[in-house]
Formats: C-alpha cells, sequence, structure tokens
C-alpha cells in the first residue's frame, strides 16, 4: 500500500449507507462542494477592493477559481513524478477543492473583518458572559480564549461541517487545514501554530481526523503544502494586478519601484512581459506563475519523506531563490503600496462601522439568561418585542445548529456555558457568513430600526 492510499480514503465523520471508494467519494465531495452555498457567496466578497463594482476586478470567487486552478497544475506537475499506484483522480480533486474552499470563511472585508471581530470579541464577551450566565466553571477561561479568536480557516471547517452539514471526506477536510493548534490552545513556537485552525466546538472532528491521519496532530496533511502554495502565487501579481487596473497604483509606479528593488530576476521577468503593451500583466503573470509551479513541484518532491510524516515544518515557498524571492517583494510591495491607500482604507472603515455595527445591535441577544433567551417569542414587552425580531432574523440553518448543540454537544462540563457558547457561535456565524453587501444593506437597516 503507498502513502496515498493511506491519506486518500472515503472515511466520513458520517458514514454513508453505500459503499464508496475513494475516487467516489472525493468525486460525490466535489459536486457537495461545487453546489454549496458558501462558495456562491465568495462571489461578494472582498478579495482587496471591498464593494467593487468593476467586473474585471477579483473577488473572492474569482481569486479562488484562479488558486483551484494553479492548485491543478501544482498537484499534475507533482504526480508526474509519484509512484504509479497513487489515484491520481482523487489527487488531484482533493487539491482542487481545497484551493476553491480555502476562502470561504472568511468575513466581509476579509483579514480587516477578521481583526474587527476579535477587537470587539475581546472587548464585549467578558461583561456579556457575566450577565447572561455569571458563575464560571473550571473550562471556562479555555471556552473563552475560543471564543475571542476569529479566524477564517476555523471557520471554514464550522461553516462546511457543523453549518452546511456536508459530511465531506475526512481527506478533503484535512487538506484545508493549514494549521493544526485549537482556538482553545495557547500559541506556541511549533510548526503551523501561528493561527488557530479550528475551535473548540469541532473538537471532536479534529480527533476523529487525527485518529484516521496520525501525522496530523504535529503536521499538516501533505495536499495541504500545495494548497497554500497555490493560494501564494495567485494573488501575488493578482493583487496588484488589480490595483492597476482600479487606478489605486499607477503602472509607471510599480515598474520604477520594481526596477529600482526587485531582484534581477524580477526585472527580467518584466521586461520580457513588455510593459504597457496589451495583455502586459497576463504574460507577466505567467512567466513567474511557470516558474513558480516548477520550483514548488520540486520543493515537494524534494522534501517528500517529511511532508509525509509530518515533519516538514516551512512552507513550499519559502526558500532563497529568485522566483520565490520575486513573489515575496510582490507581496510586500502591494502591503505597502496598495493596502494602506486612502481609497482602500476608506472602504475598510465603512466595513469597520458595518460590522461592529451589526455586532453591537446583536449583543442585548447575548446579554440574556438562557430561559429568557429560548422564551423571546413569548414576549409582549417593547424590549421583549425588539429583541425578538433581531432573533427572528437570524438563519434557519444557523439556529438548527444552535438548538442541536446547545443542547447535546460533548466536551462541555456545564451546561449553561455550553449554551451561552454556542449562542456565541450562532452570532458569529451569522455575521461571518455575510457578503461585503448584505452587512452594509443589514448595517443600515438596523441604523433605522434604532431610530
Amino acid at each position: 500500500m503507498s502513502n496515498y492510499q493511506r491519506l486518500i480514503l472515503s472515511d466520513r465523520q458520517q458514514p454513508t449507507p453505500n459503499t464508496e471508494t475513494a475516487l467516489s467519494a472525493i468525486e460525490v465531495d466535489r459536486n457537495r462542494i461545487v453546489q454549496c452555498s458558501p462558495v456562491r457567496r465568495l462571489q461578494q466578497k472582498t478579495q482587496v477592493f471591498p464593494l467593487d463594482v468593476k467586473a474585471s476586478v477579483r473577488s473572492r470567487l474569482t481569486h479562488s477559481l484562479e488558486v483551484k486552478e494553479i492548485g491543478r497544475q501544482l498537484a499534475l506537475m507533482v504526480l508526474a513524478e509519484l509512484e504509479p499506484d497513487v489515484e491520481q483522480q482523487a489527487f488531484v480533486s482533493l487539491v482542487e477543492m481545497a484551493c476553491l474552499l480555502h476562502d470561504v470563511g472568511n468575513p466581509p472585508f476579509g483579514h480587516f473583518g477578521e481583526v474587527v471581530m476579535i477587537d470587539w470579541l475581546r472587548t464585549r464577551l467578558p461583561s456579556l458572559f457575566q450577565q447572561a450566565v455569571g458563575k464560571k466553571s473550571r473550562q471556562w477561561p479555555m471556552l473563552i480564549a475560543d471564543l475571542q479568536q476569529f479566524e477564517g480557516n476555523a471557520q471554514s471547517l464550522r461553516l462546511l461541517h457543523s453549518l452546511q452539514g456536508l459530511n465531506l471526506t475526512l481527506s478533503q477536510l484535512a487538506a484545508l487545514q493549514k494549521y493544526v493548534r485549537g482556538a482553545y490552545q495557547r500559541q506556541s513556537s511549533a510548526p503551523w501554530q501561528q493561527k488557530p485552525g479550528h475551535y473548540f466546538s469541532e473538537r471532536l472532528l479534529i480527533q476523529q481526523m487525527r485518529a484516521l491521519f496520525p501525522t496530523t496532530v504535529r503536521g499538516r496533511y501533505p495536499l495541504t503544502f500545495l494548497m497554500e502554495a497555490a493560494d501564494d502565487m495567485a494573488y501575488g501579481v493578482a493583487d496588484l494586478e488589480d490595483a492597476v487596473d482600479r487606478g489605486v497604483l499607477s503602472l509607471a509606479e510599480l515598474e520604477q519601484a520594481l526596477l529600482s528593488d526587485g531582484n534581477d530576476y524580477l526585472k527580467d521577468c518584466w521586461q520580457q512581459a513588455k510593459a504597457g503593451d496589451p495583455d502586459f500583466f497576463s504574460r507577466f503573470r505567467q512567466h513567474i506563475n511557470d516558474d513558480l509551479q516548477v520550483l514548488v513541484s520540486e520543493q515537494y518532491l524534494a522534501h517528500h519523506s517529511a511532508i509525509l510524516d509530518g515533519s516538514h515544518n516551512t512552507p513550499l515557498l519559502a526558500v532563497e531563490q529568485a522566483p520565490a524571492q520575486a513573489l515575496q517583494w510582490l507581496k510586500d510591495f502591494a502591503r505597502r503600496q496598495v493596502f494602506n491607500r486612502r481609497e482602500v482604507e476608506a472602504l475598510e472603515l465603512s466595513g469597520f462601522a458595518a460590522l461592529k455595527g451589526v455586532l453591537e445591535a446583536f449583543a442585548p441577544l447575548l446579554a440574556l439568561p438562557e430561559q429568557e433567551f429560548i422564551s423571546l417569542d413569548s414576549r409582549q414587552d417593547a424590549e421583549g418585542l425588539v429583541l425578538r425580531r433581531l432573533y427572528h432574523r437570524l438563519p434557519p440553518r444557523h439556529l438548527a445548529a444552535y438548538q442541536r448543540d446547545s443542547r447535546n454537544a460533548d466536551l462541555f462540563e456545564d451546561a449553561s456555558e455550553r449554551e451561552w457558547y454556542f449562542r456565541v457561535r450562532l452570532l458569529l456565524d451569522f455575521v461571518s457568513g455575510m457578503t461585503d453587501t448584505y452587512i452594509l444593506e443589514e448595517y443600515r437597516l438596523l441604523c433605522g430600526f434604532q431610530g
């Protein structure tokens, strides 16, 4: 049995009645993923420019489609050098679908939105918990630490598994896991600990995944390395292309900086692509990506044994080779010269107001004791009528997940803390799942609603 036969499996958390081969199960996954609503919502979530109406500028969906195609090419290049008994179609599909899904857990306004949500959670949750529950168990410090960290990778797992109920293969879910730390665990200097990769609410799923793939206790599932590299390759040039297309950055500014500070490889790519000619960025991007694909596949194969046993601890593009250094220069330049531009920051300020405004409007639902929250439909006083209308704005799918987990989820020591934990998750699931335009509409409605 090859290593990949142990990694590419049909196992799901909820077994299906039909006998599935690994390939047939992963093909079923593919169908479920492509048709799921979180993927569709990516078309109205930001990549770089929030709320942009210009069709040529990338959304999260178009970015994810580009990542998916790069991931496919990387998978095919690696497969050409692997043992022949690897199930090639399943291998490629796992990488492609991990690429397509890698951003589904991102909140409105992307990484900026994550920062806003984390700030609100750290500021407001302690007092809201005191009002709603008060008494703390020994477990509570771990649970509040979990709730006060919002991370798109962890939310992707929760969204696909606990909310959408896609029941994807554990192989597919493992391929999404860029980080091995739970949000309830302290950060350490060990590999893949920089951010949380899952929440306490998905802890049982992670335990089952790690039992099936023991190397993921301390390291990544191997195909995750290819997904991560594909993402880096996709946005490295694309963010600058969008900035030029949007008029936030001029081609002359980029050219001057690149020819002044870029490495010789990057300068050569720029000059060969002939800036100013039609389809310049397409040629420039393709030149760099062709070389990066070779580099990534070489790095994957060079560290193959360590990747398979979970001990490889650096991204495939974290190497001192000219194409990788050129990509890093482009990403650093975008951070310095695009994301700090007045126009981008102005759009993010709109997102800041909307995110904090919506979270604050729904905060009174978190201040209620459990019995008051679950009996809102019977209240007729003025405050109760307002709270009831807020409650009715929560999606039925998310409410069903709350009702299921707040009563029955394992690993919680105190029932009242469990209920409140999933009430907070209910609000975070609702808000993080909104598109950029939806949260602005919700904010405007609530501002009018509040007088």
